[in-house]
């Protein structure tokens, strides 16, 4: 009964099945207290639910029969019964993920047949009974998140059958070589990272010879990398990022060829990345960003990972690999950090989903399938991997040979000191994903980049790059992101069709001598409508081109000798700094709150910065450290008077205000929680804060959803501030065919559109709005269209089609499969969006509560019976309307794999708009005066 979202009180549940053997009641949202009845099953897992209070001793009586036992991820409290003693044919038992206090039962030494035991992430004592090292059978152990500090306890060092130790995020401070656990003959994983361990790195662990997997991430150790630990032949993965180690990468790293995941990032690592490291036969993962390496890219480094298969090979035929904890926080460290973010998906991953993948990728089943590069784009399960190399000192050309790279999905080489030109090679890659920017790169861009036909990410920007925009790259139809901006030598005009047609001047910035289309997303601004009949302006003539490139050029260079002397006055007079806080982990004193907030003008990126503890200045880490405080948003909003109310909903008020610096807001306060219990507002804030919070230091780069300039959250305060919209609701206008015109119906069809294709292919993860309606649509003062209210969003997991979750969204717009299936998925978003097309079609609302049927089914109606004249009264109007009313029927397909992606919809959308010469795609969308005609 696993993952239905059931909820209720589970005792007595099962009080009359006698012969029931096994129970399975985890993922769902069962409350109320543990039943005491479990102990007459062989296996019983009530794992990822909201049970309460302590387990009473009775739970296990004399004849218990329990052989698997999975309480983890519940709010259980109090001391573990040593009755469990009772259960002597318990093999597997874990509490991982509650409340338990106390000394960990002494009983569990009477288990003599347990092999799996996972008490982590809770509040154990530090002391552990001596009775446990008589569990003889005992492979893995978990006593991760316990906080136990000072040195890892001796006691471990006499679980001489363990395969597996877990002991991450424990504080410890010392005491790995006195504990014992390097003398384990049998250890294959030990996880010490996220604690708080200093010097230098045990040259003892090279004597481990069953070690395969090495955690030693996210501590303070210091000194070199012992070139000892090249005598770890087993090993597969490595992991040593975000200490503060020093000196080069050994060359002995070369002897590793079982090696499959190594990942250095985040130290301070120098000299030249050894040419051994392509001895590593198997290592498909390399993470060597955020360090000082300096020299050239050794092209023998292009031969690793050309034969991990008798690696995978062993880890298929062990049906243990992994076998526990720890996964979710490898699996972020695993995925390289600028593909971007894959924090927001591992904040919501269940343990059991990451143990998948994990499991997945330590047995050769990639998660990002491998492109073919065959005539079309399609993909095979076959392994992928990747080199990062970002944020180092590298320089010199890119190894041609880089070609042979056959497993390469991702290649992230930005930041570095790169020069030459782009290898054509790199047009033999299965990328994915392929990051060059802020480099020394010249020359052209090779014809060759557009055979990377699965290529869905590409950017070029801040080179040197020259030369036409090759004609290749139009054909890529899988792109999402393409950036070349700062590459002012670069020319040619840019393509209306297929991808380029969806990509917006934000991706060709600072290139003064690419002619960008006029009718798509990467034209500038429109004129507003009363100014749409004013004579064009010319195209600016070559030698006019020329000059501003040379006066941009001029500037450039005043503005870096500026920036020189400032970052040297900063080197030799520093100032402390400190780093911008998670805005999810602060933790404000009570009854303050910070407020931190962006300082760009609300042009429509939507952004937000870190919050601080402190109640008056706010730490903004932004160009001129603009900071708001909370005080500042009480005086905007009269201290949340009520005549400040624009809108109140059934999670929280919404009020109008401005901020000192003259910006116009609107403050959505959430509800407080009642009887102590938050709802879906906690749920919702977050949800906000996933899709539209700058967690990863950068910004989304998209006019057509709301921007969010900060928020606060403490204790039960929870507040978001965005851009005032001033232009209302697309809701209020979609009856209004007067007002709203047609010119301004395509428009805004085109905006949400736009912030649609952005959220479901080009965000990763992937974002499924969950609640596309008229009403969640903003309008500007130039009625752009902004899509907002992200609090029913979520994300979709890598590799997943859907997410389960409670029926969410609003009569009318829900895609039928939704009810049926409790799965949401980005076709229901495009569902909703049909609707919405619908609405601007037609001028009726999706359920009008009259006497006809709701507006799919009027549509399917009126166009079966060939009703499209009642769309026209006059024949450019009529054609437009209808086309948009066809265009949403297709999206309202009752079978979900019968729908248009969104960059299919956006295409069809920019034909119809070119196919009548109108201008509302890079018109503000005024009315012009022409009137929508209604279906009746």
């Amino acid at each position: 009964m696993s993952t239905n979202n059931l909820t209720g009180n589970i005792t007595g549940l099962y009080d009359g099945c006698p012969r029931l053997d096994k129970v399975d009641l985890s993922s769902n949202n069962f409350t109320g207290e543990l039943w005491p009845g479990i102990a007459k099953f062989r296996e019983f897992s009530a794992a990822e639910n909201n049970l309460t209070g302590s387990v009473p001793w009775s739970t296990f009586p004399g004849g218990c029969r329990l052989q698997s036992l999975d309480l983890s991820d519940n709010q259980l409290v109090g001391g573990f019964p040593d009755s469990v003693a009772n259960c002597t044919n318990l093999t597997y038992m874990s509490l991982w993920g509650n409340n338990f206090t106390g000394i960990i039962p002494a009983g569990i030494g009477k288990l003599a047949v347990l092999e799996t035991l996972i008490l982590g992430k809770n509040k154990f004592d530090r002391k552990i009974p001596p009775e446990l090292t008589n569990c003889g059978r005992l492979q893995f152990l978990d006593m991760s998140t316990n906080k136990f500090g000072g040195d890892v306890q001796q006691i471990f060092g006499n679980f001489t059958s363990l395969k597996y130790l877990v002991l991450h995020h424990n504080n410890y401070t010392g005491g790995i070589v006195a504990s014992g656990v390097l003398r384990l003959p049998l250890l294959a994983r030990l996880d010490l990272s996220f604690n708080q361990f200093t010097g230098e790195l045990p040259p003892e662990m090279a004597d481990m010879k069953s070690l395969k997997y090495l955690m030693l991430a996210e501590n303070n150790f210091s000194g070199t990398i012992p070139p000892v630990y090249g005598r770890l032949a087993e090993l597969q993965a490595l992991d040593l990022s975000n200490n503060t180690l020093s000196g080069g990468i050994p060359a002995t790293i070369g002897n590793l060829t079982s090696l499959l995941w190594l990942m250095l990032a985040g130290n301070q690592l120098f000299g030249e990345i050894p040419p051994e490291i392509g001895n590593c036969t198997s290592l498909l993962w390399l993470n060597l960003a955020d360090n000082r390496l300096t020299g050239k890219i050794p092209p023998e480094m292009t031969e690793i990972g050309r034969n991990p298969g008798p690696t995978f090979a062993k880890n298929r035929n062990d049906t243990s690999v992994l076998a526990g904890s720890g996964e979710c926080q490898a699996m972020k460290r695993w995925i390289p950090a600028s593909y971007p973010p894959f924090s927001f998906v591992y904040s919501v991953m269940t343990r059991e989903n990451c143990r998948t993948i994990w499991d997945r990728i330590l047995k050769g089943y990639g998660i990002v399938p491998i492109c073919t590069n065959s005539s079309s784009p399609a993909r095979s399960n076959t392994v992928s991997g990747y080199v990062q190399l970002s944020g180092n000192l590298l320089s010199g050309e890119i190894p041609s040979q880089i070609g042979a790279m056959r497993s390469l999905s991702l290649l992230h080489l930005d930041g570095n000191r790169l020069t030459g030109q782009l290898p054509p090679a790199i047009g033999r890659l299965p990328l994915v994903m392929l990051n060059v920017s802020r480099n020394n790169l010249s020359g052209p861009i090779p014809s060759e980049i557009g055979d990377i036909l699965c290529i869905e990410r590409m950017d070029l920007s801040f080179n040197n790059l020259s030369g036409e925009l090759p004609a290749s790259l139009f054909k890529l139809t899988e792109l999402s992101m393409f950036n070349v901006s700062y590459n002012p030598l670069l020319s040619g005009n840019v393509s209306t069709t297929g991808q380029f047609g969806t990509f917006d001047e934000q991706s060709f910035l600072g290139n003064p001598l690419i002619s960008l289309h006029q009718g798509g997303a990467a034209g500038k601004k429109p004129p507003r409508p009363e100014a749409a009949d004013a004579p064009a302006v010319r195209t600016r003539s070559v030698p006019t081109t020329m000059v501003w490139l040379l006066f941009s050029l001029v500037i450039v260079f005043i503005a870096g000798t500026v920036l020189f002397a400032i970052t040297s006055l900063r080197a030799r007079f520093p100032v402390d700094q400190e780093p911008e806080p998670d805005p999810f982990s602060c933790e404000h004193p009570k009854g303050k709150c910070a407020f931190g907030m962006s300082s760009s003008p609300p042009s429509g990126s939507s952004s937000a910065t870190g919050c601080s503890s402190s109640t008056e200045g706010v730490k903004v880490f932004r160009l001129d450290k603009t900071a708001f405080t909370y005080r500042d948003i009480l005086a905007a909003t009269g201290n949340f008077s009520d005549d400040r109310v624009i809108g109140r909903g059934g999670s929280g008020v919404v009020y109008r205000g401005a901020l000192p610096d003259g910006r116009a807001v609107a403050v959505k306060k959430l509800s407080r929680p009642r009887d102590g219990v938050d709802g879906d507002g906690e749920r919702e804030f977050r949800a906000e804060m996933e899709v539209l919070a700058d967690r990863m230091g950068f910004t989304w780069p998209h006019p057509n959803l709301v921007t969010l300039y900060g928020w606060c959250l403490s204790g039960g305060a929870k507040i978001l501030v965005y851009e005032r919209l001033d232009g209302g609701s697309l809701e209020a206008l979609i009856c209004d065919t007067a007002a709203f015109g047609r010119a301004a119906r395509l428009d805004a069809a085109v905006g949400v559109a736009r912030a649609l294709a952005f959220l479901h292919h080009e965000c990763v993860p992937a974002v499924v709005h969950r609640d596309v309606k008229a009403s969640n649509v903003l309008l500007d003062g130039d009625w752009r269209a902004k899509v907002t209210d992200f609090g029913l969003a979520r994300v979709v997991r890598p590799g997943d089609t859907h997410v389960s979750t409670v029926v969410a969204g609003t009569v009318g717009y829900v895609a039928p499969e939704y009810a049926q299936t409790w799965r949401a998925t980005t076709k229901g978003d495009v569902y909703s969006y049909g609707v919405l097309l619908m609405e601007l079609a037609t001028g009726r609302r999706a359920v009008d509560g009259g006497e006809e049927e709701c507006l799919v089914d009027w549509a399917r109606r009126t166009a079966k019976e060939g009703r499209k004249q009642q769309t026209e009264d006059q024949q450019t109007t009529g054609t437009v309307l209808w086309d948009l009313l066809e265009l949403g029927m297709r999206c309202t397909a009752d079978a979900p794999h019968e729908r248009p992606d969104m960059p299919v919809v956006l295409a069809a959308l920019l034909d119809i708009a070119g196919d009548v010469g109108c201008a509302c795609c890079k018109s503000s969308g005024h009315s012009d005066g022409e009137q929508t005609s209604s279906l009746t």
